[in-house]
C-alpha cells in the first residue's frame, strides 16, 4: 500500500515530462507512419485534417513554376558514374523498393518496361572502342567518355517530333502541361533506378498579381559570365539549368543582362560539340544523339518559361535557342536514317555492341511517331522542321521588344529559306529570302546584330549585281558565293566552342 502511494507521488510529481515525452513519442510515430503508408509522394499526411492548412483562390492570375532539382536525370557526357552497371532486377515488381504494378495501363507502362529492358543492357552488349582512326585529331578523353546509352532508349533524343506538325502557339500553350509530364517521367526513372520512392515532389506554386515582388536587373558582365559558366561546364546539363533557374530567372527580363546570360548559358555550355573519330558511323549517331538529349531539358524548361517571357529581351533570346534546337533535331533526324541504313548492314559482330543494340532500340522507338507524322525520309525530316523554325522565327519578330535584334531574326528567317530554297532548287523561296535581306537596313537597331559580318558580305554580292529581287537573275557564281557566306559565318565562333572544350573538358593526354 505504501509503495503504491509512492508511485503515484512519483507519477504526480513527474506529470509534465511524462505527457511530454508520450505525446513526443505519438507525433513521431503518426508521422512515420503517414509518410510511409501515403498512397503518392504528392499526398502525404501531416497532424491535423486538410481544411487547417490554407488555400489559396482558385482563380489565378499568374503562374510560376518552382524549378527545384530535376528528379535526378542524367544526359552527360562528364558523369563517370555507369547508371547501367549493377542494377539486378527485383522479384515481379522490378529493382526492389519498386512497385511498378501501379503503372500498369498507365502512359508510364511503356517507359518502366524500358527500364527494365536497360538494367542490364552493360552486361549483355560489349561496350568496346574498334576501328578507330587514329589521325582523327579527337583526345582520348573525348573518345572514351561515358555514354548515357540506357538514356538515350529510355528518355526523348527527338522531343520535339511529338508536336512537329503543330503550330508553335500550341507548343507554348502546353509548355506548361509537357514540363510536368518531362518532370514525372524523371522522377520514375530516378525511383527505379534508386530502388526506392522517396523523391521529392513536383512543385508548383501560383501567386495572384500584385502580389509579385519587383524584378531588379541583373548586373552580371561578360568577364564574369564566362567565369561561372567555366566553372559549371563540366556539370551535369541538368544540374547547370536547375541552378541557372533558381538563381537568375528571378532578374528582371528587360533590363540588366539576364538575356546575355540566357544567351552564353546556351551556345557555350549547353550546345556542345560531337566530333566523329572512326570510320563506322554508329559512334557518331550515338554522341549525336546524346548531345540532343542533352537538350530535352533545357527545351522543356525553357518553353515553360517562355509563357511568361514572351515579349521582353530574355524571351526573345530563349527564342534564338528554341530555334536552334529545332535546327539540330532536323539533323538528329537525318542520323535517324542513316541509322535505318546501318542497322540493315550490320555484321553479326557489330549487332553484339552496345552501339547497335542502342541504335536498334531508338530506331525502334520512333518507326510508329513518324509514320504517324509522315516523316518517310530526310526529304520530310526537312520540310518538317523548315516549317517549324520558321513559324518560331516568325512568333519571335512578332513579339521582340522595341526592335530587340529584329535584325538577327529577319536575317535567320531568310538564311532558312534561301538554304531551303538551294536545297529544293526552288527560287520562289530564295526571292523571299532576298526580299528580308533587302529590310534589314531599315529597321533600327537594338541589341546586338551578330551577323553584321555575314550580312554585309551578303549586301555587297548584291549590290554588285543590282541589287535584284529575284533570285532567278542571280548568277550561279554569286549564289555560291552567298551560300559560302552562309556556311562559313560560325567557322571563326567554333574553332574557339572546340578549343574551350578540348581545354575544359576533353584534355589531351601527354
Amino acid at each position: 500500500m505504501f509503495m503504491l502511494k509512492g508511485i503515484r507521488n512519483v507519477l504526480f510529481e513527474n506529470r509534465f515530462y511524462i505527457a511530454f515525452y508520450v505525446s513526443v513519442v505519438s507525433h513521431i510515430t503518426f508521422i512515420i507512419y503517414s509518410f510511409n503508408h501515403s498512397d503518392s509522394i504528392y499526398q502525404k499526411t501531416l497532424c491535423g485534417p486538410a481544411w487547417i492548412y490554407a488555400t489559396e483562390d482558385e482563380k489565378e492570375l499568374s503562374f510560376e513554376m518552382s524549378f527545384g532539382k530535376n528528379m535526378g536525370e542524367s544526359g552527360d557526357s562528364e558523369s563517370n558514374e555507369d547508371p547501367g552497371e549493377g542494377q539486378e532486377e527485383g522479384e515481379g515488381e522490378g529493382k526492389e523498393g519498386f512497385s511498378k504494378g501501379k503503372y500498369k495501363g498507365s502512359q508510364w507502362e511503356d517507359l518502366v518496361q524500358n527500364l527494365e529492358g536497360t538494367s542490364n543492357l552493360r552486361k549483355q552488349f560489349r561496350n568496346d572502342y574498334d576501328q578507330i582512326n587514329e589521325n582523327s585529331g579527337v583526345a582520348d578523353s573525348y573518345i572514351k567518355r561515358h555514354r548515357d546509352f540506357e538514356d538515350i532508349i529510355v528518355k526523348d533524343v527527338l522531343p520535339t517530333l511529338k508536336n512537329i506538325r503543330d503550330p508553335f502557339k500550341v507548343d507554348i500553350d502546353s509548355a506548361e502541361d509537357n514540363l510536368y509530364l518531362h518532370k514525372e517521367r524523371n522522377r520514375i526513372i530516378e525511383e527505379f533506378r534508386k530502388g526506392e520512392e522517396s523523391t521529392s515532389p513536383i512543385t508548383m506554386k501560383l501567386s495572384k498579381e500584385g502580389e509579385l515582388p519587383p524584378k531588379s536587373p541583373l548586373s552580371m558582365p561578360k568577364e564574369d559570365r564566362t567565369k561561372y559558366l567555366d566553372r559549371t561546364l563540366k556539370q551535369k546539363k541538368e544540374k547547370q539549368l536547375d541552378e541557372f533557374i533558381s538563381r537568375f530567372m528571378g532578374y528582371d527580363p528587360n533590363k540588366g543582362d539576364l538575356n546575355l546570360f540566357v544567351r552564353d548559358l546556351y551556345y557555350e555550355n549547353l550546345q556542345r560539340l560531337a566530333y566523329p573519330f572512326s570510320n563506322d558511323m554508329s559512334y557518331f549517331a550515338i554522341d549525336y544523339f546524346q548531345e540532343n538529349l542533352n537538350k530535352e531539358d533545357f527545351l522543356r524548361q525553357m518553353m515553360a518559361a517562355l509563357s511568361a517571357q514572351l515579349g521582353t529581351n530574355t524571351g526573345t533570346e530563349i527564342l534564338f535557342s528554341i530555334e536552334n534546337i529545332y535546327y539540330i533535331q532536323g539533323k538528329a533526324l537525318e542520323q535517324y536514317f542513316r541509322v535505318k541504313d546501318y542497322l540493315k548492314n550490320s555484321s553479326p559482330e557489330q549487332k553484339q555492341t552496345l552501339r547497335y543494340e542502342t541504335l536498334r532500340q531508338v530506331e525502334a522507338k520512333y518507326k510508329n511517331l513518324l509514320k504517324e507524322k509522315k516523316i518517310l525520309n530526310v526529304m520530310d525530316a526537312e520540310e518538317a522542321y523548315v516549317k517549324k523554325r520558321i513559324d518560331i522565327l516568325d512568333t519571335l519578330l512578332t513579339h521582340t521588344p522595341n526592335f530587340y535584334r529584329t535584325k538577327d531574326g529577319m536575317f535567320e528567317k531568310a538564311k532558312v529559306l534561301w538554304e531551303h530554297g538551294q536545297w529544293k532548287q526552288d527560287s520562289k523561296l530564295q526571292s523571299d529570302a532576298l526580299k528580308l535581306w533587302y529590310q534589314i537596313p531599315k529597321i533600327p537597331k537594338n541589341g546586338d546584330f551578330l551577323n553584321q559580318e555575314t550580312f554585309d558580305t551578303i549586301q555587297l554580292l548584291l549590290r554588285d549585281v543590282g541589287d535584284p529581287a529575284d533570285a532567278n537573275v542571280l548568277s550561279q557564281q554569286t549564289k555560291s558565293q552567298i551560300e559560302y557566306a552562309l556556311r562559313t559565318r560560325l567557322d571563326d565562333v567554333m574553332s574557339k566552342k572546340k578549343l574551350r572544350e578540348d581545354r575544359l573538358l576533353w584534355p589531351k593526354t601527354k
